[in-house]
């Protein structure tokens, strides 16, 4: 009831003009300004893109002008346009991959965290991996942490946006929220807005996209923190993204020489093993 009446109270202020929808600003964006506050341009740097979505992100990235771009995304032989409702056979080439304005581009279908050993060795290593709407996703988060720390170049920067948990008791707390098999449900909007009701391919206004098919656990802010330390990133440093109650997070973190926390078995004969570095 109290999250039905925050929800209407929420719509009077932007009617007013007092708070922002829940779409605009474009994040994104303003993600992409950090970087280029950084780095004004990406001469002479290899560019890795995890999940191009759209292209937009592949486009502002080649505008500095980065010596070679790598785009990889998740198979799909279809793409869900949620605005017209209609689903539309994806093109193995994206249409927007030929007018980015990069000469030495690449693009490929395939999940970065399980690509055989020899195809990453084929991938080569990075200065700057971006990695936005892609880590929540993906069942094994710490894991897919390490590779794209072993991905990186010494001294590399990784670029990291991810949702969060929404449940208020597990928010402040260093926690992941596991969703499965709710996930297969989705919430429903209205006065019982904590009613689970079954998932559509194609949304319907009575639901909520808040829980997806594709999203079995949301970790807290303090956990991806943690995640990022385990794994061996340092001078990690939060991007300010306007985001209503903290629902996502975004960061830098640059690889430096320590390759992450170890632990081993007990007994005479410890087998020491790095944290997330399983192939």
């Amino acid at each position: 009831m109290l999250r039905s009446l925050k929800k209407n109270v929420r719509r009077v202020l932007e009617k007013l003009g007092i708070l922002t929808p829940y779409d605009p600003p474009n994040y994104r964006g303003l993600i992409f300004a950090d970087l280029k506050r950084r780095w004004p341009h990406l001469h002479g740097k290899k560019v890795l893109e995890i999940g191009p979505k759209d292209g937009k992100d592949s486009a502002r990235l080649a505008s500095l002008d980065p010596e070679s771009l790598t785009m990889i995304d998740i198979p799909s032989d279809y793409t869900l346009n949620v605005t017209s409702s209609t689903m539309t056979v994806r093109e193995k080439l994206p249409r927007w991959f030929q007018d980015l304005p990069c000469q030495n581009k690449s693009y490929r279908e395939g999940n970065i965290l399980y690509l055989p050993p020899e195809e990453l060795l084929h991938l080569g290593q990075f200065d700057l991996i971006w990695c936005t709407g892609v880590l929540y996703h993906n069942p094994e988060p710490l894991r897919f942490l390490k590779r794209l720390f072993l991905l990186l170049n010494s001294g590399g920067r990784l670029i990291l946006e991810t949702s969060l948990t929404r449940h208020p008791r597990l928010k402040s707390h260093n926690c992941v929220e596991i969703l499965w098999p709710k996930s297969e449900l989705c919430l429903r909007v209205g006065a019982d807005d904590q009613r689970l009701i079954p998932s559509l391919l194609v949304p319907e206004a009575e639901q909520s996209l808040s829980i997806q098919s594709n999203v079995s656990h949301l970790p807290s802010r303090k956990a991806v923190l943690s995640w990022m330390e385990m794994c061996g990133f340092n001078n990690i440093e939060e991007i300010s993204i306007p985001i209503p109650d903290q629902a996502r997070m975004a960061l830098t973190a640059i690889k430096g020489d320590f390759d992450g926390f170890s632990y081993s078995n007990r007994g005479p004969s410890p087998s020491p093993y790095t944290i997330g570095q399983s192939l």
